[in-house]
C-alpha cells in the first residue's frame, strides 16, 4: 500500500491513493452493508447451510445383522425309525391267512452333502424288524435310498424342511431277501440345532414300496403289489465343514 503524501500545509492529498485501494474500500463497504441488512454473521455470509443427516431408520436399528453364510459340509448321523404298515397290499391279500408283513421298527444310518443352508443330498441305509406273524423267525426289511431335503431357513435354531427320496427295498427272513422292489419317500420334518452343534431331526414320511411276488416256507404265495408305510424317524446328526 502506498502512503499518502502531505503537502506543505499538513493536509492529505486524496488524489495520491491508488485507484485499486479505493475500489477495495467501496466493495468492502457494500458487502458489509448487505451482511448487516440480512442479519448474517460475516464468516457465514457466502456459505450454504448443509442440512443435518436424517435420523437412522428405527427398523434398521432393530433388525439383527444377517447370519454368516453356511459353509458346505458333510452331514451324517443315525436315527431310530418306526415303520407302520398302513396297507400291506397284495402281499397279504388273503385275509384268512396270516400276514407276513406287519409294522415294526429299526435304525437308519445316513450320510450326505449340505452345500447350502437350504439344501441336503444324501444316502440312507435302513434296517427294520417287521412283524411276520410267525411266518418268519425274524422278518427284516432293508432299504437303501437317496434323499433330498429342502430347508426353510428361519435364522433360529429350529428349521422346518420337506424331503423326498427314492431307492430299493428288500424283505425276507433273518437278513435274507425273498422279495424286493423300488421304493419312494415323501415327507416333512423339523431340524433343531442343539448347544454345541449336534442336530436333532424329527421326520414323518409316507413310503410306498413295490414288492415282487414270492412264496414262504409254509408254501403260501404272496402276490406282487405296493405295500404302504407311514414312518416316523428321530435322528441325531452332525456336520463337518468341507
Amino acid at each position: 500500500m502506498y502512503a499518502p503524501r502531505v503537502d506543505g500545509f499538513g493536509r492529505r492529498n486524496e488524489r495520491d491513493f491508488p485507484r485499486k485501494t479505493a475500489r477495495a474500500i467501496v466493495r468492502g463497504s457494500a458487502v458489509a452493508y448487505v451482511v448487516g441488512a440480512l442479519g448474517l454473521p460475516p464468516a457465514t455470509a457466502g456459505a450454504q447451510e448443509v442440512p443435518p443427516p436424517p435420523p437412522p431408520d428405527s427398523e434398521s436399528l432393530a433388525r439383527p445383522p444377517p447370519p454368516p453364510a453356511r459353509r458346505p459340509s458333510l452331514q451324517y448321523g443315525i436315527g431310530i425309525t418306526v415303520e407302520d404298515v398302513i396297507s400291506p397290499g397284495p402281499i397279504c391279500k388273503d385275509a384268512a391267512n396270516l400276514c407276513i408283513l406287519g409294522s415294526g421298527g429299526g435304525i437308519a444310518i445316513r450320510v450326505g452333502w449340505r452345500p447350502t443352508e437350504d439344501f441336503y443330498l444324501g444316502g440312507t441305509y435302513e434296517l427294520s424288524k417287521q412283524d411276520p406273524d410267525k411266518l418268519y423267525l425274524l422278518g427284516t426289511l432293508q432299504q437303501a435310498r437317496i434323499e433330498v431335503r429342502h430347508y426353510f431357513p428361519t435364522g433360529l435354531a429350529t428349521e422346518p424342511f420337506v424331503m423326498a427320496g427314492a431307492g430299493l427295498a428288500g424283505y425276507g427272513n433273518e437278513w435274507s431277501i425273498d422279495t424286493w422292489g423300488p421304493s419312494a419317500t415323501l415327507g416333512a420334518g423339523v431340524e433343531v440345532e442343539l448347544p454345541g452343534g449336534p442336530l436333532l431331526n424329527a421326520t414323518l414320511v409316507y413310503r410306498p414300496i413295490y414288492l415282487r411276488s414270492f412264496g414262504d416256507s409254509s408254501t403260501l404265495v404272496h402276490g406282487a403289489g405296493i405295500a404302504q408305510f407311514f414312518a416316523l424317524e428321530v435322528a441325531l446328526e452332525a456336520q463337518d465343514a468341507l
